[in-house]
């Protein structure tokens, strides 16, 4: 296992598994670490070129994107993108309907890392295999969450990881395809409405040999005919995902090992309507394929053995995954609340045992606190505890007191030293744990 995952490890004894929400203040699983632009002061585009020249600044940004920019022929946004969250205000679409070669979005280069993209409709030309370019390519982007967005109609496909990109996380998305495929293309295949590839050969991985990527809260619908998602070289966990395709011939998993093998472990899933749950693909991609199916509903028989993964994450039964996922005001797709000034919510509540809304300057994930931190319970009354670990585990804070609806826990952290802190408050029998950052 990978050495990201000690982090995760080291707190297990110190966290508590609890109910996921519509809206995540901070990404699970294999992008864990990604905190993209952070707590810097939001920049507004409403613009191609502003958009552009925002992406490329050197500095951390949280760049809120406004309506609906059309990319020019030719203008995917291809650069080495750092430190950047793109977050999409209600109704924000990115649209490149450019059938030739010049289609695509965005292109994270070599050299990417920590980005956070959210709450954004890419709307591709439609499936035309000319070779093209996919609505969102990670060719070499470590640290990467995608969150709540829409991906449509891609060219080539609708959202490729591939080169050096690894420590991924994609939650809360919906992949589909709402316009008919176009025919003669010079790549070969007249229908290339093939969403996610992971490794675009048997021999790419990235530098540790294994793209780590979690699925997680995913929906796969309409117009889907394979890759969701077709990989090798690969570490995957997909996690109460939802696959309900009208292509008769669908394929959901379709794995190879790759040279370095590949292990595929399937939690929760819904597998409603598709033709194929999973192809193998050893005789082409040769290795090693290992796939295991933990509780879902349609599942396949499993091949080889898969260990859970051992990160710490939010999970809900099987039988709630086409309720909670397709939920058209909360679910999978670009509709979080965002606000002017950045702030995110969501218009439904949470899925299970109540998390709250926490902390009222938790804008972007993780928080950063100079001294004082206020933690708002919002409705909750009761028995509070408040504690906060190093990252060796050590104790470092701890408060106890009752509290009643409305009120404010305001601490202060002057004594701690800077650097990153998990914070874990429990109130009544309910726990919720989160990162800050003290500055």
């Amino acid at each position: 296992m990978k050495t990201r995952l000690f982090f995760a490890i080291s707190f297990l004894t110190i966290t508590t598994f609890f109910g996921q929400n519509y809206y995540m203040s901070q990404p699970e699983g294999f992008g864990s670490a990604t905190t993209g632009g952070g707590t810097t002061s939001p920049l507004t585009i409403y613009t191609y070129a502003e958009l552009k020249a925002a992406i490329k600044l050197s500095t951390p940004q949280v760049i809120l994107v406004s309506g609906i920019i059309t990319f020019p022929n030719g203008g995917a946004i291809s650069e080495v993108f750092q430190n950047k969250t793109i977050l999409g205000l209600p109704g924000a679409k990115l649209v490149n309907d450019n059938q030739t070669t010049g289609a695509g979005i965005f292109y994270l280069k070599n050299g990417s890392n920590n980005v956070i993209i959210r709450n954004l409709i890419f709307e591709g030309p439609g499936a035309y295999d000319v070779d093209g370019k996919d609505n969102l390519t990670a060719d070499g982007c470590m640290n990467l969450w995608v969150d709540h967005c829409d991906f449509q109609d891609g060219q080539d496909g609708n959202f490729d990881i591939k080169g050096n990109s690894d420590n991924i996380t994609v939650s809360w998305c919906k992949f589909q395809y709402l316009k008919a495929p176009k025919s003669g293309g010079s790549g070969g295949s007249n229908d290339h409405r093939y969403t996610n590839l992971i490794g675009s050969s048997a021999s790419q991985a990235p530098v540790d040999g294994h793209y780590s990527v979690t699925f997680q809260n995913n929906y796969w619908g309409n117009g889907c005919v394979e890759r969701m998602p077709r990989a090798r070289n690969a570490e995957l966990h997909i996690l109460n995902c939802y696959y309900n395709t009208d292509v008769s011939s669908s394929t959901a998993l379709g794995l190879g090992g790759g040279i370095n093998n590949l292990t595929c472990y399937v939690e929760g899933t819904h597998f409603a309507k598709i033709k194929n749950v999973y192809k193998s693909y050893v005789s082409s991609d040769g290795g090693i394929v290992g796939v295991n199916f933990d509780s879902c509903i349609n599942g396949v028989n499993n091949v080889g053995a898969v260990s859970k993964p051992t990160y710490n994450y939010s999970s809900f039964a099987a039988s709630d995954v086409e309720s909670f996922v397709t939920n058209a005001t909360c679910g999978a797709g670009a509709n979080l609340q965002v606000s002017s000034g950045g702030l995110i919510s969501s218009n439904c509540g949470n899925l299970s045992i109540n998390t709250y809304s926490l902390v009222d300057n938790l804008r972007y994930y993780p928080s950063q606190i100079e001294n004082n931190f206020t933690i708002d319970c919002f409705n909750v009354t009761g028995k509070a505890e408040f504690q906060v670990y190093s990252v060796i585990g050590k104790q470092v804070y701890k408060i106890t007191k009752q509290i009643t609806k409305g009120e404010k826990i305001i601490t202060n952290f002057s004594h701690l030293s800077s650097g990153l802190y998990i914070c874990r408050l429990s109130v009544n029998e309910n726990t919720a744990n989160w990162k800050i950052i003290k500055k």
